[in-house]
């Protein structure tokens, strides 16, 4: 039966993620396409509505599915009727010279999507399961849809997708009304409203298939060849994916054109959704030259002048955070200056506060700060977890959650996988007595289901409130960054607790809670003042982490540490700061958690003793100055360096 869908040529506002449709079904050679959008902005009926464009197969993946329906297993009817192993082909093969639709691809399991984007590279593989061995040969064309808000892909996934386009367009009040107007038209005869569109859409299928068959004669100069470089070193992308899937697409817009040769307007069009999600900044070069050069001496007076000037012509937002104002002394740090005996103690306190002044402070948040989707990397162990929660994929022992595959079970089971374990007793029935039954299934034919579920983090952020951090307003960013990972951390479920350190100790100032509006208020409490107790704010850590594994040792929890890393205050009478604080960021290295440490240092002067600190806790590391720019919010784990 032929689905009544929203006409391709009806659709309006989203005239550039329509042409990234038109040229990924072109060429399967340009990568397939990944759409991101809001909720709401009509993706997904925009890929949908291309099904009418094609006479080729078209299948959905749902992101519930299965290995075996995805890659095929056992024929279990055959196999039990002849007692022959024979295979039933899963969805990869029924899309062979078609194309993938996958919906919500960034809920789709990791190594499930890894696999079908290998697969379309490598245009074919190999599948080895229930006693099969066979090469399969494919080819298809994946048209991918996202939203951001429930998470993002790795930056393996997203290089492996040829094109990218958004349909967040700012729209006009025109375009906007034609939207409405087609819609409700479309709701009250939809059979009507297609056949009012038929002329249009037939003329894009035949400008489609025309393009297809154009591409075949397609040539590239070596000139384009080489403009293409020009523009992929320019966006400074890692990698020569980029630069294939930018001439394989420059041919898609020449054939769509009606030409056989690619011209520089091609490449800059093809430019427009080849390279967006693969930009880098060009920090690399920059972080291989001398850090240390040469100044003119009046420069550090020039960068704080202009500091106080852009502070004191900054509005003051109006949040709940926000506090009666309070008269500041012209001071740039509020470390105290006490234990001078100490070479470290003085050279930091002389850094930080050259007046020797000690005054708490209480500073708002600064909620104009705009984060990057965070990302944390799973557990290679893969341990089950127990809870609930929407941000982190997890196996569970539990009998709830997504059936993602069978397996042997090691011990008693009540949780069976009934499909595996028919097609493990199938091949065997011919030889089994039958004794009245239909299915003779034996104990070695059991296979237990492995379910995975989504649960919530544990995020533990270890916060300096000392007066360095009053510097600068380097208080109100540090607090605007922690309020937006808690929105965040709110929307997933996750469970947050807060360690401060300053003056001479670290206390909890938030137990682990789900409470993220507790945490909310405790953040704009905090005050800022004293000396840099680094050392003790990471073994106070380490004591609630240890608190956490001994609720539940499968734990994986996050720890955000954000300091400048000028540790001022010993661990113990006549210890060095620093080098306390990077034997505590070793153990908690060993740990092998996700960590991530976000620098606040600032000013001409610095030390890059917070780099240092994630180098030995094998964090990941960000500048909160530059934590705007990064596309993404990567908190990895890695082996420390001992």
């Amino acid at each position: 039966m032929k689905r009544n869908v929203f006409p391709f040529a009806a659709i309006c506002g989203m005239e550039k993620a329509k042409e990234a449709i038109l040229l990924a079904l072109i060429n399967p050679y340009a990568g397939g396409l990944l759409l991101s959008g809001e909720k709401g902005t009509g993706k997904s009926t925009l890929v949908r509505s291309a099904r009418e464009l094609i006479h080729t197969p078209w299948v959905e993946i749902p992101i519930s599915i299965t290995e075996d329906r995805l890659f095929g297993s056992i024929d279990t009817e055959e196999a039990i009727r002849s007692g022959h192993k024979k295979l039933l082909p899963g969805l990869i093969d029924e899309a062979d010279q078609g194309v993938i639709n996958i919906d919500d691809v960034n809920l789709l399991r990791d190594d499930l999507l890894s696999a079908v984007l290998n697969i379309r590279e490598a245009g074919g593989y190999r599948l080895e399961r229930d006693g099969l061995s066979e090469q399969r040969d494919t080819q298809f064309t994946v048209l991918a849809v996202m939203n951001p808000e429930s998470g993002t892909l790795s930056a393996s996934s997203l290089d492996r997708f040829g094109l990218f386009a958004s349909t967040d367009e700012d729209m006009d009040d025109d375009t906007r009304l034609e939207i409405i107007r087609r819609v409700l038209e479309y709701e009250r005869d939809g059979i009507a409203f297609q056949k009012k569109w038929e002329a249009e859409t037939e003329k894009l299928r035949k400008q489609l298939a025309d393009a297809r068959e154009a591409l075949k004669n397609v040539e590239v100069s070596p000139a384009m060849i080489q403009l293409a470089a020009v523009y992929t070193l320019k966006a400074h992308v890692a990698g020569h994916r980029a630069d294939i899937y930018l001439i394989e697409a420059a041919k898609s817009e020449a054939a769509l054109q009606g030409r056989k040769y690619v011209l520089p307007k091609d490449l800059e069009k093809a430019a427009e959704f080849v390279l967006p999600h693969r930009m880098r900044k060009a920090e690399d070069s920059q972080q291989s030259q001398p850090q240390e050069t040469e100044q003119p001496q009046n420069q550090p007076q020039e960068e704080e002048n202009n500091s106080r000037e852009e502070q004191q012509n900054q509005p003051v937002p109006e949040n709940e955070f926000s506090h009666p104002p309070e008269a500041q002394p012209p001071q740039t740090d509020t470390e105290d200056a006490e234990d001078g005996n100490d070479q470290q103690n003085l050279e930091n306190s002389q850094l930080s506060n050259p007046r020797g002044q000690s005054r708490e402070r209480i500073d708002d948040a600064d909620l104009r700060v705009q984060l990057p989707p965070m990302w944390i990397e799973p557990s290679k162990d893969r341990k089950p977890k127990k809870g609930s929660g929407k941000r982190s994929l997890t196996m569970t022992d539990l009998m709830q959650g997504r059936y993602v595959r069978a397996e042997m079970p090691k011990a008693k089971t009540s949780d069976i996988a009934f499909d595996a374990t028919l097609r493990a007793a199938a091949p065997y029935q011919k030889a089994r007595p039958s004794n009245g039954c239909a299915v003779v299934i034996r104990k070695e034919d059991l296979r237990s289901k492995v379910r995975e579920k989504r649960t919530g983090n544990i995020f533990l952020f270890v916060v300096d409130a000392s007066g360095s951090m009053g510097a600068r307003e380097r208080m109100k960013t540090v607090k605007g960054v922690i309020f937006k990972i808690l929105l965040d951390a709110y929307q997933k479920r996750d469970r947050v607790g807060m360690v401060a350190f300053r003056k001479k100790q670290a206390e909890v100032l938030l137990p682990v809670t789900r409470s993220v509006d507790f945490a909310q208020k405790k953040l704009a409490t905090m005050p800022t003042g004293g000396k840099t107790p680094l050392a003790k704010g990471l073994l106070k850590a380490e004591d609630v982490l240890d608190m956490l594994y001994r609720q539940d040792a499968n734990q994986d929890p996050v720890m955000i540490l954000i300091t400048d890393g000028r540790a001022t205050s010993p661990l113990n009478k006549g210890t060095n700061p620093v080098t306390d604080a990077l034997e505590e960021a070793k153990r908690i290295g060993r740990r092998n958690i996700p960590v991530a440490v976000i620098d606040t240092e600032s000013g001409f002067i610095k030390l890059g003793l917070a780099k240092k600190l994630a180098k030995a806790m094998g964090a990941s590391y960000f500048q909160v100055d530059k934590i705007t720019e990064d596309q993404l919010l990567h908190i990895w784990r890695t082996a420390a360096n001992m």
